[in-house]
């Protein structure tokens, strides 16, 4: 999953952010190492922090 959608977000111009849950969801494994580009979050509180600020 975590590659399907840091592309998917890429190919739509878009920067992903990973949710990082701690394990595979697919095969019930360690989460994947993330590439140290893909910007990583361990929980949704997280996301706030990650975001930059725009002007409006």
């Amino acid at each position: 999953m975590l590659q399907s959608d840091v592309n998917a977000a890429a190919l739509a111009g878009l920067t992903g952010i990973w949710l990082d849950r701690g394990i595979d969801f697919v095969t019930g494994g360690p989460s994947p190492t993330a590439d140290e580009t893909v910007p990583r979050i361990e929980q949704p509180t997280d996301l706030p922090n990650r975001l930059s600020p725009t002007d409006a």
